[in-house]
């Protein structure tokens, strides 16, 4: 991430001016060489790389490990309604000892009275096949399988969430790593100014205020560089969290990038790849049709239900003589009266359908909306960055003219460290915008529902290095 500018005429540009001014870019660079050394020295032995780091939070991250046992249990329960529909086979065995004799089995012709004993033992297999049901079961057939494209959809949003949160943290680290680096030559640059701007005092050249304005923005950039330094570990701390993983001890390099595509296409075009790919949108129809599957199921209550039946038994008194028998038949239930409970049942059924279909139709206006944001976010980051390049190049020039006065004793060191200060926000403002740009282009690829590991990747390239010929892969240590 180069943010140094090229300030024709002065030394700025390459490190080598002699004014408080110089010592800014000096120390910046030194910093940044010191940051690829140290990456590139034996003691750096592990590297995690954009893609790396968000297949470890897909494989290992609780909550979208969940999600898939979710759709696994979801998977359990469409079996299960399937099977419904299939007959039902139950053997049983009953001992029985009655007060009085009883008949072993009933009467098998005419004039031959059954045996009759005190115990009973009974063997038999029982078979139920469900005829009519009022559609009961093949709802609940369509509501499982309803339930498992939701719970897949559920997943796959889980994972483009995932990813979108693992791949912003990544940048985020780097930026503040960056940012941290920039304010560390400020500070390097400020004491440079307070060590002269106190020789000048003691040997009666200037006044007292101008080390007490060095002294009070050096304080100030001691604080800001403390709070960026917490919030890099911060950052950290997130990203294992997202991993799933415990924080190691030595924090490993992370590979740099630069922007290497823009997702194409009009707005348009967007919305319609939106509406066909988003999981929300998805969950949202299939959520309406599983409130339709509901409603018959609980109007199918209102219907008879009718089933077969069938049984074959062996029993046996005292004397452990068997006598088989059988049995088939049909069962029929007709609702007739239940103080108005299954209409209301049906009427409570038709009421969630019809909030899932209003739920659906303001998923569909929040989607569009989401993908015009996305959208403007997308152009408002390319636009900011190519304005941050213009500020860090006036800046630059600024702090130049400001030093070459001062040198030639025309110049204040206020102006000097207004100047600087201008370049340290203009800095700041172009590694803020270098990051708003990669992470709007995952946004609006999450907005039309594509973002994945794989095009993560041909939105970003690894960088090249520097124009100093610094390493291609930054350390970034909390």
């Amino acid at each position: 991430m180069n943010t140094r500018p090229c300030v024709p005429g002065t030394g700025q540009g390459n490190g080598q001016g002699t004014g408080p001014g110089a010592g800014l870019w000096r120390h910046l660079w030194t910093a940044l060489a010191l940051a690829a050394a140290a990456q590139a020295s034996p003691a750096q032995t592990t590297a995690l790389s954009l893609p790396e780091a968000i297949q470890q939070a897909l494989a290992q991250n609780p909550q979208q490990l969940s999600q898939r046992l979710e759709i696994d249990r979801a998977g359990a329960a469409r079996q299960a309604a399937r099977a419904a529909k299939s007959p039902a086979l139950d053997a049983g065995a009953s001992a029985t000892r009655y007060g009085y004799p009883t008949f072993v089995h009933g009467i098998r012709e005419a004039g031959v009275f059954p045996p009759l004993d005190n115990t009973v033992v009974d063997l038999g297999l029982a078979l139920k096949l469900p005829l009519y049901t009022g559609g009961r079961l093949a709802q609940g057939v369509v509501l499982a399988d309803l339930g498992q494209q939701i719970a897949r959809e559920r997943e796959r949003l889980g994972a483009q969430e995932l990813t979108f949160n693992v791949s912003s943290v990544y940048f985020k680290i780097q930026q503040l790593d960056a940012l941290a680096q920039v304010y560390a030559a400020r500070i390097a640059s400020l004491e440079a100014q307070l060590q002269r701007a106190t020789l000048l005092r003691d040997a009666g050249k200037t006044g007292k205020l101008d080390p007490l304005r060095i002294t009070t923005l050096l304080t100030k950039a001691r604080h800001d560089r403390l709070q960026i330094e917490n919030r890099g570990r911060e950052a950290w701390t997130l990203l294992y969290q997202l991993a799933g993983v415990p924080r190691p001890a030595q924090a490993p390099a992370l590979t740099r990038y630069v922007a290497a595509w823009a997702p194409d296409g009009s707005l348009e075009q967007l919305r319609q790849q939106a509406q066909a790919q988003r999981p929300e949108l998805q969950i949202a129809q299939r959520q309406s049709s599983a409130g339709l599957a509901r409603e018959e199921i609980a109007r199918g209550e209102q219907r008879p239900t009718a089933s077969l039946v069938s049984g074959l038994h062996e029993r046996s008194g005292s004397s452990a003589r068997f006598y088989g028998d059988w049995s088939v038949g049909v069962q029929l239930s007709m609702p007739l009266f239940d103080g108005g409970l299954r209409r209301a049942r049906v009427d409570e059924a038709a009421t969630a359908r019809r909030q899932a279909e209003l739920a659906a139709q303001q998923t569909q206006l929040e989607v569009d909306k989401q993908v015009e944001d996305a959208w403007n976010a997308h152009a408002e980051a390319g636009s900011r960055l190519r304005v941050t390049a213009t500020g860090i190049a006036e800046a630059g020039e600024a702090l130049a003219i400001e030093t070459l006065k001062l040198e030639h004793g025309v110049g204040l060191v206020s102006d000097v460290l207004s100047a600087e200060t201008a370049l340290l926000g203009a800095q700041a403002d172009r590694l803020q915008a270098q990051f708003d740009l990669i992470t709007t282009r995952f946004g609006l690829l999450r907005a039309t529902g594509a973002l994945s590991l794989e095009r993560v990747v041909t939105l970003v390239a690894p960088d090249t290095g520097t124009p100093d010929g610094k390493s291609t892969v930054e350390r970034n240590k909390p």
